[in-house]
C-alpha cells in the first residue's frame, strides 16, 4: 500500500466531516513527498489533534487504544470505518521505529543535517515541525530563566508591605464575634495565616479576641502568634518573584494575585531606585477586556499602599494586550518584536496567562530581552488556551514538587517563616507560587464551595453544596418551564443597562450596568447554546420593550468581535455596545484598558456577533457580579471540569446554574488533558 492510497481512504472521513480539509491537505503534502501510508495517516492524525488543542500526537496512545478497546478507532470513527481506513497497515507499536527511519521526520539532535522536515519525532510524540520548534523554544527559554536566581535582601520591604493590618482585622473580628459558632483558632488561621496551631497559647489568644475593643489592642498578637508560626502566601509569592527572573503566581479568583504583584513591583522599583534606576515595566493580558481588568486591579492595589511618589510614578497603571506589545504587522503573521528586535523593557507582567497558547508564548519569549524578568499571573485550573497547548498548566505541574533547599533557606530568612525544601526536583519548581486562600469566597460562599468541589473533581461535595442553603447560588434543572425561566431571568438581568441606554445615560454608565450581568453557555449551537439563546433573548427583550429593533443595529445591542483587525485595533473577544453619540448617531463603543471609551461606526467593525449570551471560553478574563451558567440538556464532549470551573468562577456575587445534576457531575469527573511534551522538557 502507498501513501497515495491512504489519501484515497482519508477522503471519505473528510467528506463526512469527521476530519478537516486542512488535515487531509497536510496528509496529501506528506504523501506527495513520498511518505508511506502509516506516516501519511500519522500526519493527518497529528494535524487533527492540533485542531483539538493538542500540541502533538503521543504514539503510545495508539497502542493503548488498540489494546484496551480491541480495535483502534482513529478520528473517532466507528469500528467498520476504522477497519476500512487501517486496512493492512503496520501495527501501531511499530510506528515510532518506522517514523524514525523516514527522511520526512526529523529527530532532535539532527538539526541542520537535512532540509526542513514537515514532521518531528521526540520521545514517542509526533509533531508538526512548527509546533515542535515552539515547544522546544519555550522549554529552552523557561529552563534558562529558571536556573538563574538573585538573592536580594528584601526582608524589611516585605515586612513593611505585608505588615498585619490590625485595623482591617479588628473590623472583621467585630463581625465574626457576633456569630454563634465563633472560633478563635479559625479566625486566627484565616487572618494571620497560621500554620503551626499547636504552638499557640489559645486561652490567651481567645481572651484577647473576646475582650478587644480597639484595633491597637490586637498588636499583642505579634507576640502571641509570631510570624514564625504563620505563612502568608502572598508574601511568599512576592519574595519568590523578587529572587527569580521568571515567576508564576497562580491562584483562583479573589486570592490576591494583582495585590501581590503590585507589592512585588513596589519592591523591585525601590530596589532599582536604590541602585540608580527603576526598571522599565510593562503590563499585558491576552485580550482587551483582561487588560482593562488588570489596569483597574493594579490601580486599586497601588492606591492602598504607602509608597513614595517616585516609586508610584515608576509603576505603570495601564495594561495593554499581547498583540499590541509585540507589534502587529498588518497582513503578516510575524510581529515587529522578535529575537532580532527584542522588546524594550526590564520586567514584563502577563495576566490571564492560562489563555496564552504555545505559539504566542514562544513568540513572546523570543522577543524578551535576555536580562528581563517575566511574571505570569493566572489560574492554572481554568480552561487552557483556545489554540494549541496548555502552557501555564504544564509549567504549574511542578508546584507539588516543593522548592529546593537553597530556595527554602533564603525565603525563610527573608520572610521569617519556617520553610522546608527538597533536594530533588526540576529548577522550574522554585519559580512557582500558588495562592490558595480566597478573600472573596469563604465557607459562607456557595460560589466558592461550588468552585472548590468542581476543581477537586469531588462529585459528593458538589452535591452537598446545593443542600446547604447558600443564598449566592441557585440550581435550575431542565424540567417544566425552566427554559422560559432562563429567558425571563435574562430579560430582568439585562433590563438595567438597557433602560440606562434608553434614558440616554453616558456610555460609561451604561457599560457599568452591562458588566453586572452575563449569561454564559457551554455550547455554541442549539437552543441551549449561544446562537439559540441570543435569538430568543433578543426577541424577548424586544417584546418587553427594552430594545427597539430597526434593522441589525439598535441602541443597547451588545456585540463581540470574532476576528482580529489590527488596522483598527480590535481583536477577537473585544466587547462593545451600540449606543448613540451626542448627535444621536448610532456607534459601537468599546472600553479601553485605561478605562476610556472609543467609538466606531457599525460599518467599520470586523466580523462580530450579538452577545447577550457568550461561550464560557469567550468569558475568560472577565468577571460579572451576577452570572448565569447554562449547560445543555444532554451529554456533550465539550463538557469538562475546567469548563464548568471557569464558568462558575466568572461570578463575583451571584451564580444561577441551569442544568441537570447528573450532567454536571459527569462534567466534573472529566478532566481535560492536552497532549504536550513541555512538562517533560522542563522536568529534564
Amino acid at each position: 500500500m502507498t501513501g497515495t492510497a491512504m489519501i484515497e481512504r482519508l477522503k471519505q472521513p473528510a467528506l463526512a466531516g469527521r476530519i478537516r480539509q486542512l488535515d487531509l491537505q497536510f496528509a496529501r503534502l506528506v504523501a506527495d513527498l513520498g511518505a508511506g501510508p502509516e506516516l501519511v495517516l500519522g500526519a493527518a492524525l497529528a494535524c487533527y489533534e492540533l485542531g483539538r488543542g493538542h500540541v502533538c500526537l503521543p504514539l503510545a496512545l495508539l497502542v493503548k487504544d488498540g489494546k484496551d478497546q480491541g480495535s483502534w478507532r482513529p478520528f473517532g470513527l466507528d469500528p467498520k470505518q476504522s477497519r476500512d481506513l487501517l486496512g493492512d497497515l503496520a501495527d501501531p507499536s511499530r510506528w515510532p521505529a518506522l517514523f524514525a527511519e523516514s527522511p520526512l521526520v526529523g529527530l532532535e539532535g539532527s538539526e541542520g543535517e537535512a532540509p526542513r522536515w514537515p514532521l518531528r519525532l521526540w520521545q514517542g510524540r509526533l509533531y508538526l515541525t512548527r509546533y515542535h520548534d515552539h515547544e522546544q523554544g519555550v522549554a529552552r527559554h523557561l529552563s534558562a530563566l529558571s536556573e538563574r536566581a538573585e538573592w536580594p535582601d528584601i526582608a524589611q520591604a516585605l515586612s513593611r508591605l505585608f505588615a498585619r493590618d490590625y485595623g482591617q482585622i479588628f473590623t472583621a473580628l467585630l463581625k465574626a464575634r457576633l456569630a454563634p459558632d465563633f472560633s478563635a483558632p479559625q479566625f486566627v488561621e484565616k487572618y494571620l495565616d497560621l500554620v503551626f496551631p499547636d504552638e499557640v497559647n489559645w486561652p490567651e489568644v481567645e481572651a484577647l479576641l473576646v475582650r478587644a475593643q480597639a484595633a491597637n489592642e490586637l498588636s499583642a498578637l505579634d507576640a502571641l502568634v509570631p510570624e514564625a508560626l504563620c505563612c502568608n502566601g502572598q508574601k511568599l509569592a512576592a519574595a519568590t518573584a523578587a529572587a527569580r527572573p521568571f515567576a508564576v503566581i497562580s491562584g483562583g479568583p479573589g486570592t490576591g494575585k494583582t495585590t501581590t504583584v503590585a507589592k512585588l513591583l513596589a519592591i523591585l522599583v525601590e530596589t532599582g531606585l536604590q541602585q540608580g534606576k527603576a526598571p522599565a515595566i510593562r503590563l499585558v493580558a491576552p485580550t482587551g477586556k483582561a487588560a482593562a481588568r488588570l489596569t483597574e486591579s493594579i490601580g486599586s492595589a497601588l492606591q492602598a499602599l504607602d509608597l513614595t511618589p517616585e516609586v508610584v510614578t515608576a509603576i505603570p497603571t495601564e495594561a495593554g494586550t499581547l498583540h499590541r506589545l509585540l507589534g502587529v504587522i498588518p497582513g503578516r503573521s510575524q510581529f515587529r518584536h522578535h529575537k532580532g528586535n527584542p522588546l524594550h523593557l526590564d520586567l514584563l507582567v502577563v495576566d490571564e496567562a492560562s489563555m496564552v497558547d504555545l505559539p504566542m508564548m514562544a513568540r513572546l519569549l523570543d522577543a524578551l530581552p535576555k536580562s528581563a524578568r517575566l511574571i505570569l499571573l493566572g489560574d492554572k485550573d481554568q480552561l487552557a488556551s483556545v489554540e494549541a497547548g496548555a502552557v501555564l498548566g504544564d509549567i504549574c505541574s511542578f508546584i507539588s514538587h516543593g522548592i529546593s533547599l537553597e530556595q527554602a533557606d533564603w525565603l525563610s530568612r527573608q520572610t521569617g517563616y519556617r520553610l522546608q525544601g527538597s533536594p530533588i526536583g526540576a529548577p522550574v519548581r522554585d519559580s512557582l507560587c500558588l495562592l490558595a486562600k480566597s478573600w472573596r469566597f469563604d465557607k459562607h460562599s456557595g460560589i466558592g464551595q461550588l468552585a472548590r468541589a468542581c476543581n477537586d473533581g469531588d462529585v459528593a461535595a458538589l452535591e452537598a453544596v446545593w443542600g446547604q442553603g447558600f443564598n449566592d447560588i441557585s440550581l435550575h434543572p431542565w424540567a417544566g418551564d425552566a427554559y422560559e425561566g432562563l429567558i425571563a431571568q435574562g430579560v430582568e438581568g439585562y433590563g438595567a443597562y438597557l433602560r440606562a441606554a434608553r434614558e440616554g445615560q453616558e456610555p460609561a454608565a451604561v457599560f457599568k450596568a452591562f458588566n453586572g450581568f452575563q449569561i454564559l453557555c457551554a455550547l455554541r449551537d442549539g437552543p441551549f447554546g449561544v446562537e439559540g439563546l441570543n435569538q430568543r433573548l433578543e426577541l424577548a427583550l424586544s417584546r418587553a420593550g427594552l430594545i427597539q429593533r430597526d434593522g441589525d443595529w439598535y441602541a443597547g445591542r451588545p456585540v463581540m468581535v470574532v476576528r482580529n483587525d489590527h488596522g483598527i485595533g480590535l481583536y477577537n473577544g473585544d466587547m462593545g455596545l451600540c449606543l448613540p453619540d451626542d448627535t444621536g448617531r448610532l456607534k459601537v463603543w468599546f472600553e479601553q484598558p485605561d478605562g476610556s471609551l472609543r467609538s466606531l461606526l457599525p460599518s467599520r467593525l470586523p466580523p462580530h456577533e450579538t452577545v447577550y449570551a457568550m461561550t464560557i471560553h469567550k468569558s475568560q478574563g472577565s468577571e460579572f457580579a451576577h452570572t448565569v451558567l447554562v449547560l445543555p440538556d444532554g451529554p456533550s464532549p465539550l463538557l469538562t471540569r475546567e469548563l464548568v470551573y471557569t464558568g462558575i468562577t466568572r461570578a463575583k456575587a451571584r451564580l444561577a446554574l441551569y442544568g441537570d445534576r447528573a450532567l454536571l457531575a459527569q462534567a466534573v469527573r472529566k478532566k481535560t488533558e492536552r497532549y504536550s511534551g513541555l512538562a517533560q522538557r522542563l522536568g529534564e
